[in-house]
């Protein structure tokens, strides 16, 4: 059947039960130890394979920069394939089952060459395990966030979901920060390695089976309703004004962000000298995360999503701005950027990943289609692109600038540190702050736009 404007009008099916405390909490489950995973590869693995494998760091930033690259490139293909998916599971569900075992192998491969190989086999088996990870992180990650988009269309429950994501995802981020980066980030950093990536990548896997197997149903009424083809549905993201701003404004706020979490390990021992804090510092950026997601919920629930959000990206500009002018032993400075960086991170989790849902929602009332997958893969593509280009020139960069392992850094060093980890955010965030001004959903506009999507059905 169509509607009177000629969009397809969507089968009926049963409204979806409010959504529970724990229903919340099992989707948000695997957020844990992927978190860690992830976190722990995107902070630690250059420091690792420079100082630990006695790899180039230029050498080891290209194979970073080319797998992003690859990463991004394979979220819309991601995206597109799981909207199309038809399963009695469910569109999402056989992805995050498919990825439970790569995620995890090639995160234990990551981490454990064997003794003995050449420096170019070495080289091999990191580019076979970083494309690997990135893939597999792929295949987990789009289909997981278009899937806290379906399970309810309530704005506020929304929030709530991804709150809930971002509360655990953080929690892992902990975890990497006191245990992972703690244990990796000592002499005896190869011989820590095994137990713990084994152990993590056991249990990432675990948490995947249980999010499969405890979450409600998957809508029906979702199903086959993806694009026919992914250039059309590339052509619709883009003509969507807000999806267009959205997806400018983390490519540019990504580009300068993407090598601060490679960079806190060298600028927390060379410029602060304080070897073997970095878990400090990254931890109390996460703590500062988690304790600010229900202050972001409760806001979003009052003001306008994008006011909220706008507010956010002006705070981590200026969080991100103090560390420019960070110094040796100025561990207060640190901890005060730490701090506005962490807290206003989470917003960008919860009520930005919320406000992505109700762009969705703009689609389905524009194409009678839900693609979730799509849409949440094109966001990522621009930030994993843009973070994939600033690692590879971040390794670039650290040799360009004179950086020699293990050994005091001159000046300059230092100064281009700082400003790769605080400058280039600072600029971004202001850049982004910019262009997302523009942006005009508001919070009576969506309501009317799901109250006609609702009314189709």
């Amino acid at each position: 059947m169509t509607t009177g404007n000629g969009l397809s009008k969507p089968s009926a099916g049963p409204t979806p039960a409010p959504l529970t405390r724990s229903d919340m909490y099992w989707y948000a489950l695997p957020g844990v130890g992927v978190t860690f995973l992830y976190t722990l590869t995107l902070v630690m693995y250059m420091k690792y394979t420079s100082d630990v494998l006695l790899l180039s760091s230029a050498t080891v930033g290209m194979i970073m920069l080319v797998s992003k690259v690859w990463d991004a490139v394979s979220d819309p293909v991601a995206g597109y394939l799981s909207d199309r998916t038809a399963t009695r599971m469910g569109r999402r569900r056989p992805w995050l089952l498919g990825c439970s075992l790569p995620l995890a192998g090639f995160a234990a491969m990551l981490w454990l060459p064997p003794s003995g190989l050449s420096e170019g086999l070495t080289i091999a088996w990191i580019a076979v395990g970083v494309f690997g990870f990135y893939t597999a992180y792929t295949g987990f990650s789009v289909p997981h966030l278009a899937l806290g988009a379906e399970l309810t269309s309530a704005a506020e429950e929304r929030n709530r979901i991804f709150g809930a994501r971002t509360l655990l995802s953080s929690g892992g981020m902990i975890l990497t920060f006191a245990v992972g980066v703690a244990l990796l980030d000592s002499e005896n950093a190869q011989r820590n390695a095994t137990p713990l990536i084994c152990g993590v990548a056991a249990l990432t896997a675990i948490s995947l089976w249980l999010t499969v197997w405890k979450l409600p149903p998957e809508r029906a009424d979702y199903s086959g309703r993806g694009a026919e083809n992914p250039f059309r549905a590339i052509r619709d993201i883009w003509r969507n004004r807000r999806a267009r701003i959205v997806l400018i404004v983390y490519f540019i706020e990504m580009f300068g962000v993407g090598g601060i979490g490679v960079l806190v390990p060298f600028v927390v021992e060379y410029v602060l000298e304080m070897p073997g804090k970095s878990a400090i510092f990254l931890g109390v950026y996460a703590v500062a995360q988690i304790a600010a997601i229900p202050l972001w919920v409760g806001l979003g629930d009052r003001f306008e999503k994008q006011n909220i959000w706008l507010f956010a990206m002006g705070q981590s500009a200026v969080g991100f701005g103090l560390m420019t002018l960070l110094s040796a032993g100025n561990w207060p400075l640190m901890v005060l950027s730490a701090l506005l960086a962490g807290s206003a991170g989470s917003c960008s989790n919860t009520i930005g990943a919320s406000l992505k849902a109700d762009i969705i929602d703009t689609d389905e009332y524009a194409t009678g289609e839900r693609k979730e997958g799509s849409f949440f893969a094109a966001w990522s593509f621009a930030s994993k692109l843009a973070g994939g280009l600033m690692l590879g020139i971040v390794g670039i960069a650290l040799e360009w600038i004179g950086y020699e392992p293990n050994q005091e850094q001159s000046a300059s060093v230092r100064d281009g540190m700082l400003f790769l980890m605080g400058g280039l955010p600072m600029i971004g965030y202001g850049i982004g702050m910019a262009i997302f001004s523009r942006f005009d959903l508001k919070r009576a506009e969506h309501a009317r736009i799901r109250g006609e999507i609702d009314a189709r059905r």
